[in-house]
């Protein structure tokens, strides 16, 4: 989008201050790069009301922004060296799950055109539409260890490779992050976490809406998607809950939190049999 000079070099130190002084000399460590040109229009005119030239400045991120992010936030960082290798190369592929793995992978593929337009994606299987299923199906259908959480590591695995800063967390561990804050010896604030989660460029939160929720932490999940939701960020999620049922699993924000997954996300439901072993 073409703006003012002076207003994008506002714009242009407003995202570098998270920065260091490490990166390439091609955007002047700033993160941005900005081009600028001369154009004429109506609606910029001299006191007579003839149209004048003024400057104006198109701002892209640089190369290196993304990769300087990374440095902090690694989507695979806590994964075992077993969860390291899940792939959707190396994926167990069937007719119940491959146009689920394909809307995945398509995901990935355009997720910079995503993180854009702030779009989500919700991953979910929900056990009352299995128990429908079940009735019209003659195979098991089943809404537990059908590869939730799987494709979600797949994913991040798949963005840690294009060197995409994002954080992958259990909901537990995100509750549990804001928690430890209330704490004396804490060696971060609570607004010092949130921010780090309504930030962060590509959030995966796996296992959503299944902690002991208190009245607290109903609030503060509510805040975040709130806010990353404003600030167009992408988010992802797991879940054991249709959009139509997280209004009974979260009474207080459920019916907003449901609103806004419904109207910003890519939806992947996955039913079917239960992969893990017994």
């Amino acid at each position: 989008m073409d703006k003012p000079a002076t207003e994008t070099q506002q714009s242009s130190t407003g995202w570098s201050a998270s920065l260091s002084n490490e990166g390439c000399a091609k955007c002047n460590y700033t993160g941005t790069i900005n081009t600028f040109r001369w154009v004429t229009d109506e609606s910029y005119t001299d006191k007579h009301g003839n149209p004048m030239p003024r400057e104006v400045a198109t701002v892209e991120l640089c190369s290196c922004y993304y990769e300087r992010q990374f440095q902090s936030y690694n989507p695979s960082e806590s994964f075992s060296e077993k969860e390291l290798g899940y792939t959707f190369k190396n994926a167990v592929m069937d007719d119940y799950n491959r146009e689920q793995f394909a809307t995945a992978v398509e995901f990935v593929r355009d997720i910079q055109s995503h993180m854009k337009d702030g779009t989500w994606l919700y991953i979910f299987g929900d056990d009352k539409r299995a128990q429908e299923a079940q009735k019209e199906a003659d195979y098991e259908v089943s809404a537990f260890g059908t590869g939730k959480t799987y494709m979600m590591q797949c994913i991040a695995n798949a963005l840690t490779r294009r060197k995409i800063p994002g954080l992958f967390v259990k909901e537990e561990k995100l509750f549990g992050d804001i928690k430890s804050t209330y704490n004396r010896e804490s060696d971060e604030t609570e607004e010092e976490v949130l921010q780090r989660y309504y930030k962060v460029p590509i959030l995966m939160i796996d296992d959503i809406f299944t902690a002991g929720y208190k009245d607290w932490a109903e609030g503060k999940l509510f805040s975040i998607l709130e806010e990353r939701e404003r600030q167009s960020k992408v988010t992802i999620m797991t879940s054991n809950f249709a959009p139509g049922r997280i209004r009974h699993r979260l009474p207080e924000n459920g019916g907003k939190i449901a609103s806004r997954i419904n109207g910003n996300s890519k939806m992947i439901e996955l039913l079917g049999p239960d992969r893990r072993p017994q």
